[in-house]
């Protein structure tokens, strides 16, 4: 009698550490996911679950350039029998080592497109994540939005033919699981910028699921971004509450800022989640993130609020805003200590799957205000418009330190309707996948990020127009 069951063990195990056998698995992952895959081996025993070697996700283009965008080094998951027999798809353990995320924000716009080009075709069930799962906000914060027209994160946001009820819930009561991330990494870049790239080194956790409401944990060793800037990393207490693992307004301190995190993502169909990410009102310093330099900016007050919403089966659902106020900004010129003294302002922006939108970006003093808005959208799309308004005598200081800048770079400014105030526009658009500003001589188009360099004190610029 125990003879079958032994020989088919053997053989299901020698078929998925075999070529064809992975390949199996990899076109039902794929299915899912809508990504291309490849796996080395699975094997998997009563007492010791299932175990997957070396998983790797690639981009659609890049199948062939064997270029993983997403490499796991060992999965392993130890089953419930118990869950299985009452129908459930329940681990009590599952334990992933060596998760490398690598991926550019190009790839991660294409992927974004093809989601948004062909929909999920299991759209999930449920509604997006509550607001109780994050924190309320307070009534400052309530007419602070409704005083700049945010659109809330509303159920419209739930894909079409999702269903409104109250979901039934995946969970087994009694039952307990947990997920241990151990060794993982996460780079974020940008091919057109390689320089500019964000790095989560040795990112740890144990996130429990299932059963009674318990806590676990999630840590990072050290953030870098592009090679300058880097910061010790943080530990963030996770909550399993009500189906959803949650983040509760929990303090950090990045980069200088002091941070309110909140999150939430519902162990239920679909896997709606939630973001929150709030600065309470507070003076910046960036000592520590331009170390030896002196940093060319100071903020004597700081408020924000940004967040995000949908599920993460289906990213084409994702819609956020982002509120920020500041007083007393003051941008230094970092060669003869010259500035820009702002009093108030603001800046507003919306997200969704289609790209970002800047609704209104403002800074206002008493000698100069800016004022902008613009678009990039996930196909690589993008446009700006800046337009400076400053006194007569601080339009001539800001031409002439512009032109010695770089011979090729011209920003003369014309009267606007009071005498007292002149103003220039400065168009910002994408083009072939590197920006250009019409910063150059007769309005000419340069590199946007050549022209910054060279403002901010660089040599050896290289402005040559673009047609």
């Amino acid at each position: 009698m125990l003879t079958m069951p032994l020989v088919a063990w053997g053989c299901l195990n020698l078929l998925f550490s075999t070529w064809l056998g992975t390949v199996i698995l990899c076109d039902k992952i794929e299915e899912k996911i809508g990504l291309p895959c490849r796996l080395k081996s699975v094997t998997w025993s009563p007492w010791s679950g299932v175990t997957a070697s070396e998983f790797r996700v690639f981009a659609p283009d890049q199948l062939e350039k064997e270029e993983a965008i997403l490499a796991v080094g060992e999965t392993r998951i130890d089953m419930s029998w118990s869950s299985l027999l009452k129908g459930k798809k329940c681990w009590e353990r599952l334990e992933v080592d060596q998760l490398e995320l690598d991926v550019s924000l190009e790839v991660l716009s294409g992927i974004l497109g093809r989601s948004m080009a062909t929909p999920s075709r299991q759209e999930p069930a449920a509604r997006p994540i509550d607001e109780d799962y994050l924190s309320a906000p307070g009534p400052s914060e309530k007419s602070e939005d409704q005083s700049v027209n945010v659109p809330p994160l509303a159920r419209e946001d739930v894909p079409v033919g999702v269903d409104h009820e109250n979901p039934s819930s995946t969970a087994a009561e009694d039952f307990e699981g947990v997920v241990i991330l151990s060794n993982a990494r996460v780079k974020i870049y940008s091919e057109r910028a390689p320089t500019l790239f964000l790095t989560l080194e040795k990112i740890e956790g144990e996130i429990p699921l299932w059963g009674g409401s318990r806590e676990g944990e999630l840590s990072c060793e050290k953030i870098e971004i592009s090679e300058v800037v880097s910061e010790v990393g943080f530990s963030i207490p996770l909550l399993w509450r009500n189906d959803a693992v949650s983040v509760v307004e929990q303090s950090l301190k990045v980069f200088g800022l002091d941070l309110q995190l909140s999150a939430a993502v519902k162990v239920t169909a679909g896997f709606p989640a939630g973001f929150q990410i709030k600065l309470p009102e507070q003076q910046i310093d960036l000592s520590s993130v331009f170390r030896e330099r002196k940093s060319p900016l100071s903020v004597g007050s700081l408020t924000s609020r940004s967040r995000l919403q949908g599920f993460l089966s289906f990213p084409a659902s994702f819609k956020g805003s982002s509120v920020t106020r500041f007083e007393d900004l003051v941008i230094e010129d970092p060669r003869d200590e010259g500035d820009m003294r702002f009093d108030r302002g603001v800046a507003i922006f919306v997200v969704s799957a289609a790209g970002i939108v800047a609704r209104d970006i403002r800074a206002v003093g008493e000698q100069d205000a800016v004022l902008a808005n613009g678009f990039a959208s996930a196909k690589g799309e993008a446009a700006a418009t800046v337009r400076i308004v400053s006194s007569p005598d601080r339009a001539e200081s800001h031409a002439k330190r512009v032109r010695m800048a770089h011979g090729n770079l011209l920003m003369e400014f014309q009267p606007l309707i009071t005498p007292d105030r002149e103003f220039r526009d400065i168009r910002i658009e994408a083009r072939d996948g590197t920006l250009i500003m019409d910063l150059g001589e007769d309005r000419s188009w340069v590199s946007f990020l050549a022209a910054a360099k060279a403002i901010l004190g660089q040599q050896n610029t290289d402005l040559t127009n673009l047609p």
